[in-house]
C-alpha cells in the first residue's frame, strides 16, 4: 500500500536539533508509519513517526546510522537492521528505505504488508558509519543499491547545514529504473554546488542511459576525485562490490585508515529444515560456554561464536546483521574472556559492565553468559 509521496522539499530544519547522541539512551519502543513511498520496483520509503502525540522523535541520530526493527511473521520473532535515509536535522520523523528481498521473510513483510498507521517495534539508533562534517574537509562516498540510503542521510544533512566541504557522491546500479532515491540526489545537487555526483549503470543498453557505464572503475574514480588518496572514503554495498572497490582504492594508494565501509546484505545462515540439522563430524574441545539463563553448558568448536553454539542448543538469542555492528545479539558475560574481532556496536558502558557480542565472541576460556 502506498500514500501519495512527501513533497522533498521539507519544511525547515528544527533549531537546536544537532545533538549527536540518543535524547533517550539505548531508546527501545514503537513508531508509526506515517507515509509509504515507492521509490523503485521492490523499494520503498516508510516515513516513521512518533507512536504518541509528541511532536519530536524521542531519540537523535548521527548521519549513517541505522535502526533495528522486529516483527512477529511466522511465529517468529525476527530483527533486521535498516539504515536511515533521512536527515538528522528531521526531528518529527525518520525514513528507512526497505529493499524487497525475494527470500527475506522481514523485507517482504515489510514492503507488502506494511500500510500507514502501523506501529512498528524498534531500537536504536545504532552504528558507526557515521559522517557528519566533522571527521574530515571533504568526503567521497560510494554505493551500489540500496548501500545509497545512509550516503543520502548523509548528503541531505551536509547540503542542509550549509557544509563547506566538497562532496564527491558516486554510485552504480543496474539500470535508471534502479537508481533509488534518484529524484533526490538529482534535487540536492542543484541545491549545493560542492555536491559531485557521477552514476554508473551495469545494464544500460536501452534504456537511454547517457552517462558512465558498467561497474566502478579505476578511471572513473579518478575522474571523479581530484586527490582521491587524500580524502575521507564511505563505502557501502553488496560485499562483491566492496571488495572489488577496496581493492581498486588501494591501488590508486588510498590508505586503510582513511576508508571506513559497511557491508548490505550480510549472509544470514539459512536455518536447516527440521530432523536434517547437521551434527559436527568431531566432538568439540574447546572452552565451556555456560548459559546460565537456560541452565545450560556446552563445549565450543574452535573458530564458534557464542551466537553459534547458542543456535545448535536452542538457547534464543536474538540478532541481526551477524557482523558486530547492530548491537542486537549483546549478551553479558559474567566470568570469562573472549576475542571480538569487531565491537562496533559495543560503548565503553557496555565494555566496562561485561556486555559482548555473541555473534563476534570467541572464548579464550571458560565462560558464563546470563542467556
Amino acid at each position: 500500500m502506498s500514500d501519495a509521496p512527501p513533497t522533498k522539499t521539507a519544511p525547515p530544519a528544527v533549531s537546536g536539533a544537532t545533538s549527536a547522541s540518543p535524547v533517550t539512551a539505548n531508546w527501545r519502543g514503537h513508531l508509526r508509519v506515517g507515509s509509504i513511498v515507492a521509490e523503485t520496483p521492490g523499494v520503498k520509503t516508510f516515513r516513521l513517526l512518533p507512536s504518541s502525540s509528541d511532536r519530536f522523535l524521542p531519540f537523535t541520530f548521527v548521519p549513517g546510522q541505522f535502526l533495528n526493527v522486529a516483527f512477529w511473521i511466522g511465529g517468529a520473532r525476527m530483527i533486521r537492521s535498516y539504515s536511515i535515509s533521512s536527515s538528522p536535522t528531521r526531528r518529527e520523523y525518520v525514513e528507512l528505505t526497505v529493499k524487497r528481498e525475494p527470500r527475506g521473510a522481514v523485507s517482504r513483510h515489510i514492503v507488502d504488508l506494511l500500510k500507514v498507521g502501523d506501529l512498528i517495534e524498534a531500537a536504536g539508533p545504532v552504528g558507526k558509519f557515521t559522517f557528519d562534517g566533522t571527521e574530515a574537509d571533504s568526503v567521497v562516498l560510494i554505493s551500489a543499491g540500496v548501500g545509497i540510503t545512509p550516503m543520502v542521510s548523509v548528503t541531505r544533512y551536509l547540503t542542509e547545514r550549509a557544509w563547506a566541504g566538497d562532496i564527491f557522491f558516486i554510485f552504480t546500479c543496474r539500470t535508471p529504473a534502479d537508481f533509488i532515491l534518484g529524484n533526490e540526489v538529482a534535487t540536492l545537487q542543484r541545491a549545493n554546488p560542492k555536491l559531485h555526483v557521477a552514476v554508473t549503470m551495469t545494464r544500460s543498453e536501452g534504456t537511454g542511459w547517457k552517462g558512465p557505464r558498467g561497474r566502478i572503475t579505476k578511471e572513473l574514480l579518478t575522474q571523479t576525485v581530484p586527490d582521491l588518496a587524500s580524502r575521507r572514503i564511505q563505502l557501502c554495498g553488496p560485499l562483491p562490490m566492496m571488495e572489488a572497490t577496496k581493492a581498486i582504492l588501494a591501488e590508486l594508494g588510498v590508505p586503510p585508515e582513511n576508508l571506513k565501509t559497511e557491508q548490505f546484505g550480510a549472509v544470514k545462515p539459512a536455518p536447516a529444515a527440521a530432523g536434517i540439522a547437521l551434527k559436527p563430524t568431531a566432538p568439540a574441545t574447546g572452552p565451556l560456554v555456560t548459559f546460565s539463563t537456560n541452565n545450560k553448558s556446552a563445549r565450543i568448536h574452535a573458530d564458534q561464536t557464542v551466537l553459534e553454539l547458542s543456535e545448535e542448543l536452542g538457547i534464543g538469542i536474538d540478532f541481526s546483521c551477524r557482523i558486530g555492528t547492530c548491537g542486537v545479539c549483546k549478551v553479558k558475560m559474567t566470568s570469562g574472556e573472549v576475542d571480538q574481532a569487531v565491537q562496533d556496536a559495543l560503548d565503553d558502558d557496555d565494555k566496562a559492565n561485561g556486555i559482548i557480542l555473541a555473534c563476534q565472541a570467541k572464548p579464550k576460556s571458560d565462560i558464563a553468559v546470563e542467556a
